[in-house]
């Protein structure tokens, strides 16, 4: 059961996949020259090579050369992606522990809100774990070895919440905010987000180190990072203001959502940052706050998640109606 309006958000949907499409096929196409040209340096010195021993080989031999390596180069590559992503994913569970295994009292209200929540948008119960972090955090990602693009409709999310999230809200406030990720996975999208997220993470594969521009090809990988990024923001932030209605009519309280994202807006500036992943790229562009800080909230073009006062002003909004 889809949740959200498809002709309101299908304009920044298309926006955002046009944008990570060009991104990626930049990405590419810099493997290919760079593979390319290895190719061409290594038909250089082989034809010196073989021309010493007297071998002249076919004229397609040397293209087919350069083919081979632009291919092993892309595989390489595209291997390197799936990789990174996967261990992010495995990077955001690790911590997480079942329900079953933590000390929080809330694990029967937890698990009750969450299987009436999803009968409710005809989805299947997803799994729910616990992260000791003290900053508040809810997230829902996939398993490591979940397709990574795509993954099926069989394929269960896993809802994280932060031991420090379930210590700020009160359990209606806990329950809207499961909504608001409940509302993610019926609108599809975690999966949507993450094809998106795959160009921005084959442009950072290009420039692993922050800030490096030692040559013209991580000079080009922090550019496309920072267009594929607006590509992500523009679909992420749509999709955020979708969930948080979404969200308001299955609890039929939108300002108990409001009054969460208030609770942990403040709760989180208070707290130490010592908790935020390192790698938060997935986790930030579905968790019910932004983990990176301000910086990716407000009206900005990488923003992941928009300001705190439109969110509020829309819950208000349909508190009125």
């Amino acid at each position: 059961m889809r949740l959200t309006t498809p002709a309101g958000l299908a304009s920044r949907a298309v926006l955002g996949a046009a944008i990570s499409g060009m991104v990626l096929a930049g990405s590419l196409a810099i493997v290919v020259a760079i593979a390319t040209a290895g190719g061409m340096i290594l038909s250089a010195y082989g034809s010196d090579l073989l021309g010493f021993v007297r071998i002249t080989p076919p004229r397609l031999f040397w293209p087919i050369v350069w083919s081979l390596c632009a291919l092993g180069a892309t595989g390489l590559f595209v291997r390197a992606i799936v990789r990174t992503v996967r261990t992010e994913r495995a990077a955001f569970l690790e911590g997480a522990s079942p329900l079953s295994e933590t000390e929080i009292v809330e694990t029967s209200s937890i698990d009750s809100a969450v299987e009436r929540l999803a009968r409710q948008v005809g989805i299947p119960t997803p799994t729910v774990r616990i992260d000791s972090a003290a900053t508040p955090l809810a997230y829902t990602t996939y398993r490591p070895d979940a397709p990574l693009v795509g993954a099926g409709r069989d394929e269960t999310p896993v809802i994280v919440l932060s031991t420090g999230l379930v210590e700020t809200l009160s359990q209606s406030e806990l329950s809207a905010v499961l909504a608001h990720e409940i509302a993610h996975i019926a609108n599809d999208d975690l999966r949507l987000i993450t094809v998106l997220l795959v160009p921005l993470v084959a442009a950072e594969t290009l420039a692993e180190d922050e800030g490096s521009t030692s040559n013209v090809f991580e000079l080009c990988g922090h550019l496309l990072s920072f267009v594929a990024s607006i590509g992500v923001g523009v679909f992420s932030r749509g999709r955020e203001l979708a969930a948080d209605r979404a969200a308001a009519v299955m609890t039929g309280e939108p300002a108990t959502l409001a009054s969460a994202l208030e609770n942990l807006d403040e709760s989180s500036t208070s707290k130490p940052t010592t908790d935020l992943r390192d790698h938060a790229r997935s986790t930030n562009a579905i968790n019910v706050l932004p983990t990176l800080g301000p910086a990716n909230s407000g009206t900005g073009l990488r923003s992941t998640h928009p300001s705190l006062e439109t969110r509020l002003d829309q819950l208000r909004s349909l508190a009125r109606d």
